[in-house]
């Protein structure tokens, strides 16, 4: 008992210089200052090589293969006074082709596009509309913020973006909650004119340690799905350091969607119970990062995906028909300057089963593929 209690304790009070910041977000701090204005940028490219065709299967992220290309270029344009806020974020690459694919015309290349207002300013009680940067699991799509190169299939299976409104109040000093009411899930122009919910719950427990708890629920109806109905979400997920040299973080999250009949696609059975009319899906991960100094550092990253019933992938190889993988891998890290990052990245990723051949591989499937990735990222 005592044992736990001072573990605890040396997770709360480790003292470091830098105080942890939420991944969950595109990155918030940084750029040139102009007076009211804050302008910055990032270029992110990259080249895969692995045994899969064009395309890695079922990522967004760094998804070309055996090719050189540019992941994410973006201009983060920023404009604050006591009471107004507004943020522009203008972005190309083949994350936004193969991310935002299906929003129309020049929506495309908006990563964030946003207007805030402060309601109080006693409380410190904020309202913003646009597109909205997603709190739902504990990445972003910019490169450079995370413990690895490439991003997790938690990531890659849960909103990148929301597009609504959003009210942020701090309840404590080191606790704020956010509401979102959006137009549903990673969508700027909705699918079925009903609105979402998330909620986001974000703890600083001291300098060194970020809990986040985020939840989703709505209708997810649309003319591609006409058979889905109300899908709930949750994920928890924790940011912290470990000493001087160590860095972790962990998400958990599941999700169950219910349907107004039964499905009756080909890649998923038809369950025998009549009445049965809503599936789950859930995620487990766990990275870690070791500094050997300010420039050099060696992360690794151990995951799991679980959507049997294909609520949100479904195998590229017609003969199966459930969705269940995971990856590991290790990623070193170089920083040249300050704002300048180069990394080589080694990633498996695996079906648990010799049975399960969902990984494209030189015109067949099988159980497992293999990629390295290498990457540099420069930023101001």
């Amino acid at each position: 008992m005592k044992a736990r209690y001072l573990l605890f304790f040396l997770l709360l009070n480790y003292s470091l210089s830098a105080q942890v910041v939420n991944t969950g977000f595109v990155d918030t701090a940084g750029g040139e200052h102009l007076g009211r204005i804050t302008l910055g940028a990032c270029v992110d490219v990259y080249g895969n090589t692995s045994g899969a065709g064009k395309t890695l299967p079922y990522m967004v992220s760094s998804a070309e293969n055996n090719t050189f290309g540019v992941n994410l270029a973006m201009l983060d344009i920023r404009y604050q006074t006591a009471g107004v806020r507004a943020r522009l974020v203008p972005a190309f690459g083949t994350y936004m082709n193969a991310n935002l694919a299906n929003e129309p015309g020049t929506l495309k290349n908006l990563l964030e596009a946003s207007v805030g207002v402060r309601l109080s300013k006693k409380h410190n009680l904020w309202m913003d509309a646009g597109i909205l940067g997603s709190p739902y699991t504990n990445e972003n799509p910019v490169s450079k913020d995370q413990m690895m190169y490439t991003r997790s299939l938690s990531a890659e299976n849960s909103p990148y973006y929301l597009s609504g409104v959003k009210f942020g109040l701090p309840l404590r000093k080191n606790v704020r909650f956010y509401t979102y009411l959006i137009n549903g899930w990673q969508q700027i122009q909705d699918n079925n004119e009903q609105l979402s919910l998330g909620t986001q719950l974000e703890w600083q427990l001291g300098k060194n340690h970020i809990i986040n708890w985020n939840t989703y629920i709505g209708n997810e109806e649309s003319i591609a799905r006409p058979n889905y109905s109300t899908r709930a979400f949750t994920d928890l997920y924790w940011i912290g350091k470990l000493g001087k040299n160590w860095d972790v973080s962990a998400c958990l999250y599941a999700g169950v969607q219910r349907y107004t009949k039964l499905r009756t696609d080909s890649l998923m059975p038809i369950p025998d119970h009549p009445d049965y009319k809503q599936y789950t899906w859930w995620n487990a991960n766990v990275q870690v990062k070791y500094a050997f100094n300010s420039k050099l550092s060696l992360s690794g990253r151990l995951e799991w995906f679980d959507d049997k019933n294909t609520v949100l992938q479904s195998p590229i190889n017609p003969a199966e028909n459930s969705y269940r993988t995971g990856s590991y891998g290790f990623c070193l890290n170089q920083k040249i300057e300050d704002h300048a990052l180069l990394r080589l990245e080694y990633r498996r990723f695996f079906t648990g089963s010799d049975d399960v051949s969902i990984y494209a591989f030189q015109g067949g499937f099988r159980d497992n593929l293999d990629v390295v990735s290498a990457s540099m990222c420069v930023w101001f």
